[in-house]
């Protein structure tokens, strides 16, 4: 049998669109496998615009298989009373099972003699149980807002207009809300009006297509795609394609049109990046540049039906008026030398109890070059320094208002034409560098560390107050400072954590006092979650990279070679053996010293010692594999001396001196990944 479900929609909010049509094909999936009716050549399909979420199953049986099922009932002490007669305990469980007490079976099992009921169950008609999953399903969805449309309807984006759902061709007996379903759909609003019937998945495509309508997102988005690289081929340009831009525009239409329209030259004196924000953010423009790469007083935009000529005209009269305010906002923010808006920052709250934007800018300044010297880059500190002050000058900017996600871009651009010099421009703009996880990183050093100062005062900042994340609520985008913080000390391999914590806050000490000096505590934990998040994204075991977490993760950068080695190491049977020996000699290691070593004893530490010579180099040429392959030769040592010595020997002073030598073996092994962490089946 085949399933069509169709919910539809005045326009629903773009970024909502395409989860919410997984989630429903996902979830209608989910509940025919659980009654038993999902056949075994059985498909999904998934469609949505604007004004549809669309679920398609195919291969369904049309009744659940019968079934036997057994409940059980009281326990027989008290289902039967002295005389071997039911109780009330008895008699009530056959009544709610609607049988007499005398079709109840006695059976022993582990936990004692129970009553039990075993019947055969006859399967319900995919009709029935369908019905039930499309009302319960589309009751379910999750949305970022929510609305109630109507009495006892489920929380909806936008009120449900229509429902479509058709089992084999025949309505579903269902009603949401005040909405019954039905074999209607709607068409284009303007190029195809009205009603459309639909017999089945097939009929509904070719309807929807007749109306105007492509319901495939993902062939939509290649038509949005194609389109506007057309459009602007035809005029000789090229079109600037964001994925996001793309991604948006596909969830904006239905029946997507490419065209081309101008704006006046004068706006080009107006830097690129205003131009691009406005047209991208404001208006879903793709920006259009000639061959050789400049900007051009021209745009794409996709329109959803309409006149093109009217819808032209239209979509240049609101890029004009928001090209005039950029402009004008910049002439206005030029009328000031950049550096002098930074006693403006005084008046701009950066977070409660984390003081004003000119406080974090104090903050940028001094960590920045803090994190310049600790990395070795002390020929940058005096530039990082200049830029951490400024940074954070263009937030004082019309135009940065005005545009929020010009931040960092205008800075740079504003403190080059304020004779910054373009190290310290480049490294300003670049603070904001990635805003998200798949963002490019900044290009140079300078710029790297900038940017992770930024995420570095964030983070100490926010959980030195407690503000840190809770579930999936993260208002300050924490978890984002993080990865983008991770992402960039892969760059910078000479920079350690402790140093950089402790400078971030350091700068906090005024103002949080003794929170400050307990944060580095809070963001070590945070930073190592990320960590084990982002290396099981890339496919990596979770107990691998646990290991190597716990061994410490002093440098950030080195943490996913480290995992790397280790899963190359930890293959074969010595090792297996090693990992066993490695946590018996964590078990009983204590601090201490190893002098008078004798017999076994000796020869364990000469081997330990040598461990440590050779691994000292192979650290510093950060050979994690070398060493790791190097510290499995410890294995023999350590069982030769587990085979010779009892450990927990009745002298205090032998005994001491026994497991201050395994605390030093579990410190050797222990230099790349905590491998008494390992479980012996690894």
């Amino acid at each position: 049998m085949e399933l069509i479900v169709e919910l539809g929609f005045p326009e629903l909010p773009s970024g909502t669109i395409a989860p919410a049509a997984d989630e429903l094909v996902q979830g209608l999936r989910a509940a025919a496998e659980a009654a038993g009716l999902l056949g075994e050549d059985w498909r999904a399909a998934v469609y949505s615009t604007p004004r549809r979420l669309c679920a398609v199953l195919e291969g369904l049986r049309g009744r659940q298989p019968d079934r036997i099922q057994e409940v059980r009932g009281p326990s027989l002490k008290a289902a039967l009373d002295k005389d071997g007669g039911f109780t009330q305990a008895a008699l009530g469980f056959a009544r709610g099972q609607g049988v007499s007490p005398e079709q109840l079976e006695r059976r022993e099992t582990p936990q004692g003699a129970y009553l039990y009921l075993r019947r055969e169950v006859e399967g319900r008609s995919a009709r029935e149980l369908m019905a039930e999953a499309v009302a319960a399903v589309t009751r379910s969805l999750h949305f970022p807002r929510t609305m109630r449309w109507a009495k006892d309807a489920p929380r909806l984006p936008r009120p449900l207009g229509w429902l479509l759902a058709l089992l084999d061709g025949e309505v579903l007996p269902i009603e949401v809300g005040p909405i019954a379903a039905g074999r209607v759909t709607y068409a284009h609003r303007v190029l195809a009006p009205g009603p459309h019937a639909v017999q089945g998945a097939q009929d509904y495509l070719e309807v929807l297509r007749r109306g105007f309508v492509e319901p495939d997102r993902a062939l939509r988005r290649s038509q949005v795609a194609g389109m506007v690289q057309a459009a602007a081929a035809a005029e000789g340009l090229v079109a600037e394609m964001p994925q996001d831009l793309i991604e948006e525009v596909t969830d904006l239409c239905e029946w997507p049109q490419a065209f081309v329209g101008s704006f006046a030259a004068e706006y080009l004196d107006v830097p690129d990046a205003v131009l691009v924000a406005t047209m991208v953010h404001h208006q879903r423009f793709f920006p259009l540049r000639t061959r050789d790469g400049r900007l051009a007083a021209r745009f794409c935009a996709v329109r959803n039906g309409g006149d093109e000529a009217v819808v032209r005209r239209g979509n240049e009269t609101v890029l004009a008026a928001r090209l005039a305010d950029a402009l004008f906002f910049y002439r206005e923010d030029r009328k000031q030398a950049f550096a002098e808006l930074r006693p403006a920052l005084s008046g701009i709250a950066y977070a409660p109890r984390l003081g004003s934007l000119y406080d974090r800018s104090e903050r940028l300044a001094k960590l920045a070059g803090a994190l310049a010297r600790a990395a070795g880059r002390d020929d940058l500190a005096p530039v990082l320094e200049r830029a951490g002050a400024l940074a954070l000058c263009d937030r004082a900017t019309a135009l940065v208002r005005e545009l929020p996600e010009l931040e960092g871009t205008m800075g740079g651009a504003y403190a080059r034409l304020g004779g910054e010099g373009e190290a310290v421009a480049q490294a300003i703009a670049a603070r904001v560098r990635p805003r998200g996880g798949d963002d490019e990183l900044p290009e140079d050093d300078a710029g790297r560390l900038m940017a992770l100062a930024d995420r570095l005062d964030q983070l100490v900042g926010f959980l030195a107050i407690g503000k840190g994340p809770t579930g999936s609520q993260d208002p300050f985008g924490l978890r984002r400072a993080a990865i983008g913080a991770i992402r960039l000390w892969e760059t910078v391999p000479e920079l350690g954590l402790t140093p950089a914590l402790a400078a971030a806050a350091g700068g906090y000490r005024d103002l949080l006092g003794a929170a400050a000096a307990e944060a580095p505590d809070a963001v070590r934990p945070f930073l190592a979650a990320r960590l084990l998040a982002r290396a099981q994204e890339t496919g990596h075991d979770p107990r691998i990279v646990q290991a190597v977490l716990q061994s410490g993760i002093e440098y950030p950068s080195e943490v996913m070679r480290r995992i790397e080695a280790l899963e190359q190491a930890a293959q074969g049977e010595t090792w297996t053996l090693l990992v066993q020996a490695a946590r018996r000699a964590k078990n009983l290691a204590k601090e201490g010293g190893t002098e008078g070593a004798e017999g076994a004893e000796r020869d364990l530490l000469q081997e330990v010692a040598a461990l440590e010579e050779e691994g000292r180099l192979l650290l510093a040429r950060r050979d994690y594999l070398g060493y790791l392959r190097r510290a499995a030769g410890l294995f023999e040592p350590l069982d030769r001396f587990f085979a010779a010595v009892m450990v927990m020997a009745e002298e205090d002073d032998v005994r001491a001196r026994r497991q201050a030598l395994l605390y030093r073996a579990h410190r050797a092994l222990s230099q790349v990944a905590e491998i008494a962490a390992l479980s012996a089946a690894e």
